[in-house]
């Protein structure tokens, strides 16, 4: 079984500044499942999103504010979330250090199955 390692190649960031590196996935033949290291700098304010799979985010470490269809929950170290399919929610950074999590997805992260919640015609 291959062990996987965060690949800087495979790290992009957002236009709210959320950095996003796929630890492993599509791009590894995995269909079913796949992992993503995720880092929100001070301040940052992710958008809220809505995905047509189920997601874990497990956070390692910062302070941060999740979001449940407007209802927020303060998060830190050691916390998870539960994120069923086609949930809207969105996470943001209410610390001064970086807010660094893994979000596990099932099916495997796929842009066509991702979307901003509050983008038109849900592109």
């Amino acid at each position: 079984m291959p062990a996987y390692r965060l690949r800087p190649d495979r790290t992009t960031t957002d236009k709210a500044g959320r950095k996003t590196c796929e630890v492993f996935g599509l791009a590894d033949g995995h269909h079913d499942i796949s992992v993503a290291w995720l880092m929100l700098p001070a301040g940052c304010r992710g958008i809220r999103e809505r995905h047509e799979l189920t997601q874990i985010v497990i956070v390692l470490s910062g302070r941060g504010r999740a979001w449940f269809q407007d209802d927020p929950e303060v998060v830190g170290a050691g916390h998870s979330l539960y994120i069923p399919r086609n949930t809207e929610w969105r996470l943001e950074n209410i610390g001064g250090e970086p807010l660094v999590c893994y979000a596990i997805c099932a099916p495997a992260f796929s842009p066509a199955l991702s979307r901003a919640a509050d983008a038109p015609n849900g592109s």
